[in-house]
């Protein structure tokens, strides 16, 4: 079918109708990809409180098992929570040993270690009336169940943040937001 000459048919989209186009996709984006980068740090800040609650919950369910002291370092200067399980002492000759060949504190297992995600931190350690925000926070459970007590918070660079509190006659872990 041929058209009657001089009359032409459109082929495509003319450079004005391209550049709104990607002017509108501009706009959007400008609005659009700063919400998501922040819902991803809220994000990460939620999985790390419950993953440092897990690691809490799994420390006092191993000071009940093996019947001896369970104890969880908050280092603020590494960002970084690690389990030490303390195992009965044996009677064999490694019963007085310091440390044993493959690392191990004395009577212990090698420590767990959670690295806390880019843009989550330790903001502070609470026990009692004491506060720390530097050093090493320690939350000891013990084989009854009960605990050291204290709370952790979490903080992300949106200064939005979780607290973990652990309650010293029980050892129960409970995970809230933190308000600023």
């Amino acid at each position: 079918m041929s058209l009657a000459p001089g009359i032409r048919t459109p082929g495509g989209f003319s450079l004005l109708e391209l550049i709104v186009v990607l002017v509108i996709i501009g706009v959007v984006s400008a609005f659009v990809g700063p919400k998501l980068a922040g819902s991803m740090t809220n994000m990460n800040l939620r999985t790390a409180s419950k993953r440092v609650a897990a690691l809490l919950r799994y420390a006092r369910n191993q000071a009940v098992s093996f019947g001896t002291d369970s104890v969880v370092h908050f280092d603020f200067e590494k960002n970084r929570i690690s389990l030490t399980s303390l195992k009965p002492p044996s009677d064999g000759p490694e019963a007085d040993s310091e440390e044993g060949p493959d690392g191990t504190a004395e009577h212990g297992r090698r420590p767990e270690t959670y690295l806390l995600p880019d843009g989550v931190y330790l903001k502070e350690g609470v026990l009692g009336e004491e506060e720390t925000d530097s050093g090493i926070f320690e939350i000891t459970f013990l084989p009854d169940g009960g605990s050291s007590g204290g709370e952790v918070i979490l903080m992300n660079q949106r200064e939005r943040g979780y607290i973990i509190a652990v309650d010293f006659i029980t050892g129960v872990v409970r995970v809230g937001r933190h308000e600023t």
